[in-house]
């Protein structure tokens, strides 16, 4: 796997600060987004197993292991999302793209790229009402409020808001727009 630190090359500016910076920030966000999925996973795990295994000895589950799921998963997913708005791995139709100069290229792909970043800056605000709902709902046996669990989506959406500006600096100074992405599929 190719991280976005590696195509510098590609760029009319080696080594300039914005590039240094969008590079920083992608690095934070792709070990944060990395972090809170693998431990969404492991934690999810770990109780699903403990309540099967209390189960088995004793035919009594523990109860709150059911409610991990409820508060992990949505950070699970929301980490995913991230990390695959740190790669570029999204669905994309390149046909438009190849079809145009390099300018008009940079343009679209720096429209794009504002319009998502605006996005996700809205739907961020928009979840601050969804948690401030949720804020008063606990979970029924670990008296967890469910704000916990709605909060990934504004870690979700504020992640790809960022990956949205990194992306749009890239676009303005990269020699070619169209090939920000290349080389980072596994193969």
């Amino acid at each position: 796997m190719e991280s976005r630190a590696t195509e510098t090359k590609t760029t009319r500016e080696e080594g300039s600060p914005a590039l240094r910076v969008i590079v920083m920030v992608e690095e934070v966000v792709r070990y944060v987004a990395s972090a809170i999925a693998v431990f969404s996973l492991v934690a999810i795990f770990l109780a699903l197993m403990a309540d099967v295994i209390v189960r088995y000895l004793t035919n009594r589950g523990l109860g709150w292991p059911a409610e991990v799921p409820n508060l992990l998963f949505p950070w699970m997913v929301m980490g995913g999302i991230v990390l695959a708005a740190h790669r570029g791995a999204h669905i994309a139709v390149p046909i438009l793209l190849s079809s145009l100069s390099r300018a008009s290229a940079r343009i679209l792909l720096a429209a794009m790229q504002l319009l998502v970043f605006a996005t996700f800056i809205f739907l961020s605000y928009i979840a601050i009402d969804v948690i401030q709902i949720t804020g008063q709902q606990l979970f029924p046996v670990t008296g967890i409020p469910q704000f916990y669990a709605y909060a990934a989506m504004i870690f979700g959406f504020l992640g790809i808001a960022a990956m949205s500006l990194t992306t749009f600096v890239r676009v303005m100074v990269t020699e070619d727009p169209r090939s920000i992405h290349h080389g980072e599929i596994e193969g």
